[in-house]
């Protein structure tokens, strides 16, 4: 049996990625950790069991995330990975696969040079 996904697995994950040669808005590894990553934080943020689905190209507000949750789900991207998504960015209702490939390609920009 497999472990359930947490945002700090899917942190690890995406961390390690973001270091890998040539991470860029067009790594595909680093983007699939980070949309892992965003799943996670809306299943722990609304509640959702590891059986429900979250669709990954509907708009945040879709899947049910209201703009206090949004601002939540921003300052827990901004606390575990350096990379700042402002409320005006949450607010436009981006999909979680827009929000993870703008993770991927400023994370390792975002990361702190010890930490990379």
């Amino acid at each position: 049996m497999t472990a359930p996904r947490t945002p700090d697995t899917d942190l690890q994950e995406l961390l390690t990625q973001s270091r890998t040669p040539g991470s860029g808005p067009d790594n595909g590894p680093a983007s699939r950790a980070a949309l892992g990553y965003l799943v996670a934080l809306i299943r722990e943020g609304l509640d959702l069991g590891e059986q429900e689905s979250v669709p990954v190209d509907l708009p945040i507000g879709d899947l049910g995330v209201d703009s206090l949750l949004a601002l939540e789900i921003g300052d827990r991207i901004q606390q575990d990975t350096g990379v700042v998504l402002t409320a005006e960015t949450l607010a436009d209702q981006p999909t979680l696969t827009q929000l993870a490939e703008r993770i991927a390609a400023e994370l390792p920009s975002a990361l702190p040079s010890e930490r990379v």
